[in-house]
């Protein structure tokens, strides 16, 4: 009798430590795997503390931030990864001509693919790249340069029209920075949901986006999450220009110095251009790969920003798709 109580009461203390360490078990796998998809948004405090996934705050307290705070929340935002990539694979040279994707299982495309770049001004070294890696259908798109003697790759699918927010004609195009090449009078602009029914792709998957527009990136963003136009892109490579827009300035012997306004790129204010970050971020797209620019930095209590950085972000949304595996 006393034997079968000593068993019983070890068979007590082992059926409780199992329930603890299934009950630890399920708050790592919860816990920590979910807990930046669960918590979207987080307190002033919490946003300055390291221990935490740096999460862009609220609207509300984004709107009492004055523009030096702005500058440090993007600096901070935009240097960690929200998304583990463990293959990360460069596309074209490492200066602005090339972009940076995520070649895991399911965000590497697989033939067939598409590949939509926005934003050109007639290098095609990421579209190479891409072609080489993965012979996807490439559509290129930029309304600035005359293509009357541009070699244009026979792999790309070029077009005259450049992304904006809404569908329009551009007659009188503001450009920011200096081209050797003549630049279109007229540009035709539209909406990225009108260019994917115009070519049949408004069910398709888009397996690479490259949005490289100048600043008017934070303008077309809007409606195209409000639209849900890139619900069904699988990463995006977005050059973001944050704050105040700078043009390039032609000096003697055509040296070029850069010039900050008093505009905000793509006329979209700081607080703005924070907020559309958090909906990209509640939209399902996490940063996985960065690369920033030194020139165009703008200096904060003895702290470098770099304003122009190109992310990479991968659309955590379509893990459960049957499709893209």
């Amino acid at each position: 009798m006393q034997t079968e109580l000593i068993i019983q009461k070890m068979d007590s203390k082992r059926n409780v430590f199992i329930l603890f360490c299934s009950i630890v078990l399920l708050f790592f796998v919860f816990g920590y795997s979910y807990g930046p998809l669960r918590r979207l948004q987080i307190t002033e405090s919490e946003a300055m503390n390291d221990n935490h996934l740096y999460l862009v705050p609220s609207k509300e307290i984004i709107e009492k931030m004055d523009n030096d705070t702005l500058y440090l929340l993007l600096d901070k935002y935009v240097l960690q990864n929200q998304f583990y990539c463990s293959n990360l694979l460069r596309q074209g040279p490492w200066n602005a001509s090339g972009k940076t994707i995520c070649a895991d299982d399911p965000f590497k495309p697989s033939s067939p693919c598409i590949v939509y770049s926005f934003g050109s001004k007639l290098d095609f070294a990421f579209e190479e790249a891409s072609w080489k890696s993965f012979g996807c259908e490439i559509h290129t798109f930029d309304p600035s340069l005359s293509i009357e003697h541009a070699r244009i790759p026979v792999f790309v699918n070029y077009h005259l029209i450049g992304l904006s927010g809404r569908d329009f004609v551009q007659t009188e195009p503001e450009v920011w920075r200096h081209h050797d090449l003549p630049l279109r009078k007229t540009w035709k602009m539209q909406r990225l949901s009108s260019i994917q029914k115009s070519l049949s792709h408004a069910d398709k998957l888009i397996d690479i986006m490259k949005i490289d527009i100048e600043g008017w990136e934070w303008d077309v963003l809007s409606d195209i999450l409000q639209t849900g136009a890139f619900n069904n892109v699988k990463q995006l490579c977005l050059e973001v220009h944050f704050g105040f827009s700078f043009k390039h300035v032609v000096k003697e012997g055509k040296k070029l110095k850069l010039k900050f306004t008093k505009n905000t790129w793509g006329n979209v204010s700081m607080k703005d251009q924070i907020k559309l970050l958090l909906r990209l971020f509640n939209a399902g797209f996490r940063i996985t790969a960065k690369q920033s620019f030194g020139w165009g930095s703008v200096y904060v209590k003895n702290k470098r920003i770099a304003t122009l950085v190109e992310l990479t972000l991968v659309n955590i949304n379509l893990l459960n798709k049957k499709y893209i595996f």
